[in-house]
């Protein structure tokens, strides 16, 4: 482990000599009042019409040019946004107060019927949003009047109102004129930022929406940066390129602050990463002792400790300690080569052999865990290498097409932080993103998700993470720590939901 540490430094090193040489010459000198500012993220947006995605990067950015109808503020907590109040006006009906005098950034007028077209357009049968399964619990969106919806659903769901959160809203006039792939390349939304241009795999930029409800943005400009290498994206922070960056990697968070223009911000994320074993592909690891075993052959705690120097937190399960229905009593999978042997052998597979794949730079130190990982089964007497798929968009496609290798690293976070969009994108049979399918799994997420009583559905999730946990449908990995490089020009403190919001920065 202490190889890959010294390799992951070295590596790193030479990266931000190399970038640094080039950004140098480059490097911004900030005029006093300037509000532009720069953000370098390890992956490029998928799109930029928003209800085509599922990736937290692709929406971070849009979250700038679209509005949802309730939001979160920096305590996490629900507040209104597009919406403004909203009640139970029956067991499976909710009524939603609609914000007025707001426009899209192309002057049409947001109401009632947009609502109605944005949840409508992500359920049409041409469409394939991914973000289809987050609303299924919806049976149609009722026009009461100009400023008024109600959503009727199939069954009670207490989750509504963190559905809404994510329910981002789009221009029907617009899209209807210019259509789904013009709304892509040129999108519309009422956010407090107009999309400029896209550049793809270059930059994406933003520009103040002075009209915007919330009131004027401190930043004018803003310019979203792909970089998916550590030490470019350190060498950009360094010279002024960029004004914050994501994923600092634990090891160069000293050489981050040694600089008395940049410091690192850091918080506990509701992104957890773990490794999702493909059981719907058949073979080997379609039996649970398998699965149990990989959990048993890994030490993740040393990972943890020796690859993101302690900065992560073990998971039990499926679901962050910072997301409601969490259940901490559940026991983690302990670190024991000999039960993972005697499991193999139990199943009949004494000489099994896995892939694994992984992104390079959409997660802290990826690769280098994905690494890490397969060098411990290898070890402990499993055949296991590593493909890295460089290209985020390719990455994706792999898992959406449900043709991932064997094991596939897998990081989740949605600012809902409810319990739903944890278990059910991720484990319900036929979901885009799901692996896996378990007809026992499938009954408990239908009755959690329909369970209007907090405690009984608490303890519905407690009896749904522990049969996951059985299950082990993952090799179960860790909460990320979200580490932050920032320079010392804005003022900014990063959330618990890894959102990025221009809104919330200040000079």
């Amino acid at each position: 482990m202490r190889r890959v540490i010294r390799s992951v430094a070295s590596v790193l090193a030479i990266f931000a000599a190399l970038a640094g040489v080039g950004l140098a010459a480059r490097a911004h000198v900030w005029a006093a009042g300037e509000r532009e500012v720069t953000i370098a993220q390890g992956i490029d947006a998928e799109f930029l019409d928003v209800q085509m995605t599922n990736n937290i990067v692709t929406l971070i950015i849009n979250g700038s040019i679209y509005d949802t109808l309730l939001t979160r503020d920096k305590q996490l907590q629900l507040v209104p946004a597009l919406a403004t109040s909203y009640k139970l006006v029956g067991d499976k009906v909710w009524e939603v107060k609609l914000r007025q005098g707001v426009k899209f950034h192309n002057g049409e007028v947001f109401d009632a019927t947009a609502v109605k077209f944005s949840f409508e357009r992500i359920n049409r049968a041409d469409f394939k949003s991914p973000q289809k399964g987050w609303f299924s619990t919806i049976e149609a969106v009722e026009i009461v009047d100009p400023f008024t919806v109600r959503f009727h659903t199939k069954v009670p769901d207490p989750s509504m109102p963190a559905r809404m959160t994510l329910m981002y809203q789009l221009a029907p006039k617009y899209v209807a004129q210019v259509g789904d792939a013009q709304a892509n390349l040129k999108p519309v939304g009422t956010g407090p930022f107009k999309f400029v241009e896209w550049a793809k795999n270059d930059r994406i930029v933003v520009e103040a929406n002075d009209a915007h409800w919330s009131g004027k943005p401190a930043v004018r400009r803003a310019t979203w940066k792909p970089i998916p290498e550590l030490g470019s994206r350190i060498a950009a922070l360094q010279t002024g390129q960029a004004d914050l960056i994501v994923n600092v990697p634990p090891d160069q968070v000293q050489a981050v602050q040694a600089s008395k223009n940049l410091r690192i911000e850091k918080t506990p994320s509701c992104r957890i990463i773990s490794f999702a074993i493909a059981t719907i592909k058949g073979g080997p690891i379609t039996d649970k002792r398998v699965r149990q075993a990989l959990n048993h052959a890994v030490d993740m705690q040393g990972i943890v400790d020796a690859v993101l120097l302690g900065n992560g937190k073990r998971l039990n399960s499926w679901m962050p300690p910072n997301v409601w229905g969490y259940d901490p009593s559940i026991p983690f999978y302990e670190y024991n080569p000999k039960k993972a042997k005697e499991l193999l052998a139990a199943a009949g597979q004494s000489n099994l052999s896995v892939t694994i794949q992984a992104p390079n730079g959409r997660w802290a130190m990826d690769k280098d865990i994905a690494q890490a990982v397969a060098g411990q089964l290898n070890d402990n007497g499993i055949k296991a290498n590593v493909k890295v798929i460089a290209e985020w968009g390719a990455y994706v496609r792999t898992i959406l097409d449900h043709k991932t290798e064997d094991i596939a690293m897998s990081g989740w976070c949605l600012p809902s932080l409810d319990p739903d969009h944890w278990v059910t994108p991720n484990l319900r049979t036929g979901e885009p993103v799901s692996q896996y399918s378990n007809p026992e799994v499938d009954k408990l997420m239908e009755q959690a998700r329909a369970e209007m009583n907090t405690e009984k559905r608490k303890q519905l999730y407690s009896q749904l993470l522990r049969l996951i946990r059985e299950e082990a449908p993952y090799i179960f990995g860790y909460q990320q720590m979200d580490i932050y490089g920032v320079n010392a020009r804005i003022k900014w403190t990063p959330r618990g939901d890894e959102s990025i919001r221009l809104t919330e920065i200040a000079f």
